[in-house]
């Protein structure tokens, strides 16, 4: 029985030898560039896909599985504590206004829950990756943009000056302030040593970077700290 002969890429008739080889070649490397483009972008995804997970296990408070309202009641009386030791503990002259607010529930509003609404949410941790993964995808310059908006919104409840260089107690203020769901101090001693031989001085601008960084960069080739800490 003959042999079949596997189907080979042709260019059109009237070309020379060169020509057609020029041609196939050509048709071949966009062929290859448009699938390593695609792998590429799916290994992005699968990366910002796993950060999100771990970002959900941050707001998981009660570590029930999902993210709800009690989970954002629990992130409210949290905030209450911290409010309550800045404003008595605070030593720097660094005041904030008495009208600067943190709408907590407007937070996890916009940033969490998204399109989500009512009285009672609840979101899994595929709903919760799938709704980032959406927007993300429809534009992630905007998404970037709005995680920046997202962890920035925190960051003005800590303070006005988020250049102002600030002590380690500080630090585990601020990132007890980040991280939503129950703190384990272990880590925050951790985070704080990755931080400082990371930088030089520590500046609150700095955790809004590395959430940013966290939630919104797909270069797998950074030092991404927040990973670090609760990745693994």
């Amino acid at each position: 029985m003959a042999k079949r002969e596997s189907k080979k890429r042709s260019a059109p008739r009237g070309y020379s030898e060169a020509e057609r080889l020029l041609v196939v070649t050509s048709s071949m490397e966009k062929g290859n560039c448009a699938s390593f483009k695609e792998m590429s972008q799916s290994t992005e995804m699968e990366y910002l896909k796993k950060k999100w997970s771990v970002w959900f296990q941050t707001l998981d408070g009660d570590h029930d599985g999902v993210i709800s309202t009690k989970d954002r009641d629990i992130s409210t009386k949290k905030f209450a504590e911290i409010r309550k030791k800045l404003e008595s503990g605070d030593k720097s002259g660094d005041k904030r206004p008495e009208n600067v607010k943190f709408d907590i529930e407007k937070w996890w509003n916009d940033y969490i829950f998204r399109k989500l609404k009512g009285p009672e949410v609840k979101m899994t941790n595929d709903e919760f990756v799938n709704s980032l993964a959406e927007a993300y995808q429809k534009d992630n310059a905007a998404f970037r943009e709005e995680m920046e908006r997202c962890f920035e919104d925190i960051a003005n409840f800590l303070t006005p000056d988020m250049q102002r260089n600030i002590t380690e107690n500080e630090f585990a203020d601020g990132f007890k302030a980040f991280k939503f769901g129950q703190v384990d101090e272990e880590k925050i001693n951790d985070a704080y040593k990755l931080f400082k031989a990371a930088h030089e001085q520590l500046t609150v601008q700095l955790l809004v970077d590395a959430w940013v960084q966290f939630t919104a960069d797909v270069d797998q080739s950074k030092q991404d700290i927040i990973m670090e800490i609760y990745g693994n």
